[in-house]
């Protein structure tokens, strides 16, 4: 059942690069108590390259996300970042299990947006995106600030600043998210389910941001998403997660237009 992605396979997009691949997920499983939410999963993500990840609810597709921010640790298999594991250590030509430091280090290349914002409510809109450059980074509070504003004026914020979480609206508190992730500079972004908490009519102007972002072609992303025309348009590649097993993959044209497996057939059928 499980197809495993070409290491090779081109970007339809022509974005991604033939350097390393900067995520690699190699026989990753997870486990919570009896029900395991991953079965030895394979894949890798290039340089620049976007894939979206779509599923039916409780596929795993998520749980891909969380272990990629270090947010659920991998029950078996291993995670690789830019060439580096993710989860673990090479010492004395063993794996043991990463500490809290290599973690910390790792975390900087890594950037997430969640479905729930999770901004500060007593941190004016600034003071959100500029906290952890200054915190995690060691960022002055002036170029920070620097950075912020420029990462605000890139989502359309850039008026917001004194404003707090509190008297934005959905969509406006779902893009300081993004940039606040943005300013981290980090080399891979994960997406999660974005737009799943917006009212529908707010739903286009955080897509619009996200496909601007992608289209400047510079970081990893990982899509994990329920928006299959945001996917077609903005992926290089599309992943079909179901029962924690990548069932499907290809480009969006194909995933889409010539779908190979009853089960994705299933799915774009009840979506559509």
């Amino acid at each position: 059942m499980e197809m495993m992605v070409k290491e090779a396979a081109e970007s339809p997009a022509g974005t991604a690069n033939n350097r390393q691949p900067m995520v690699r997920y190699r026989n990753v499983t997870k486990q919570f108590g009896d029900l395991q939410v991953l079965h030895g999963i394979n894949f890798d993500v290039k340089a620049g390259e976007k894939i979206a990840l779509i599923g039916p609810s409780g596929s795993g597709k998520t749980t891909i996300g969380r272990l990629l921010m270090t947010l659920e640790e991998p029950t078996s298999g291993t995670i690789e970042v830019d060439g580096e594991p993710l989860w673990h250590r090479e010492v004395k030509g063993k794996q043991v299990r990463a500490d809290e430091k290599h973690l910390h280090q790792m975390r900087t290349k890594i950037g997430m947006v969640f479905q729930h914002f999770n901004l500060f409510p007593h941190m004016n809109v600034l003071r959100n995106v500029t906290e952890a450059p200054m915190r995690v980074l060691g960022l002055s509070k002036q170029e920070a600030t620097e950075r912020a504003i420029e990462m605000l004026k890139k989502v359309g914020l850039e008026d917001k600043l004194t404003i707090y979480p509190a008297k934005l609206s959905g969509g406006q508190k779902q893009r300081v998210a993004i940039a606040r992730a943005l300013v981290m500079r980090p080399q891979v972004m994960v997406f999660d389910e974005v737009t799943s908490a917006l009212d529908p009519e707010l739903v286009g102007e955080v897509l619009e941001v996200i496909k601007e972002i992608a289209a400047e072609g510079e970081m990893a992303m990982l899509l994990i998403t329920h928006e299959m025309d945001f996917a077609r348009e903005v992926a290089d590649r599309v992943i079909f997660f179901a029962d924690g097993l990548i069932v499907e993959e290809g480009s969006p044209a194909k995933l889409f237009e010539e779908p190979e497996s009853e089960r994705l057939q299933s799915f774009l059928r009840r979506i559509r």
